[in-house]
């Protein structure tokens, strides 16, 4: 490992930051210095991702699991790739890997329950969407996405109270 510097510590938060192609050429410089950790390979799929580059975003989610097979954010970030595309089957292997390894991930029960709304089944992704919430009481995203299913199920009152819930929670 290549000891901090200060040169290191900005590349990092670039590598972290929301400005696309910055944070792609600040996490290029962090794995050529030390191609051996998985952060920085998350975080330029991410940006990858932010960018439209699909193809490097799996790529870079890949590597990452290679070298840390316990990064369960990696696998439900390439699972949200593979979401964008259409790509559900591998989806949702990616968010099951990612639930195994991090049974309390939030974001990955919420990100499984979106696949299983785009699959028309709506009961599994209300079991997703509630272990989301149970694991993050705030998570608003989680309880809107619950509404809608609630809602494809004519169960208006309840799709109601969970959009309700989660407005109060945004505000």
């Amino acid at each position: 490992m290549v000891a901090d510097t200060g040169a290191q510590t900005s590349r990092w938060r670039q590598c972290l930051s929301d400005s696309s192609f910055s944070a792609i050429e600040a996490c290029t410089a962090i794995i050529l210095l030390d191609p051996q950790i998985d952060g920085p390979y998350v975080n330029r799929g991410m940006a990858y991702r932010r960018v439209g580059d699909v193809g490097h975003a799996v790529g870079d989610y890949t590597e990452a699991i290679r070298l840390n097979p316990h990064a369960a954010d990696a696998f439900n970030n390439r699972g949200n790739t593979f979401q964008s595309v259409g790509d559900f089957d591998r989806a949702l292997r990616d968010y099951d890997e990612a639930i195994r390894l991090n049974p309390s991930y939030a974001h990955a029960h919420n990100n499984r329950g979106v696949v299983f709304l785009e699959l028309d089944d709506p009961l599994r992704a209300i079991e997703d969407f509630g272990e989301a919430i149970r694991h993050d009481g705030t998570y608003a995203n989680a309880l809107r996405n619950r509404g809608i299913a609630y809602a494809d199920l004519k169960l208006f009152d309840l799709a109601v109270q969970d959009c309700e819930a989660a407005f109060a929670l945004e505000r």
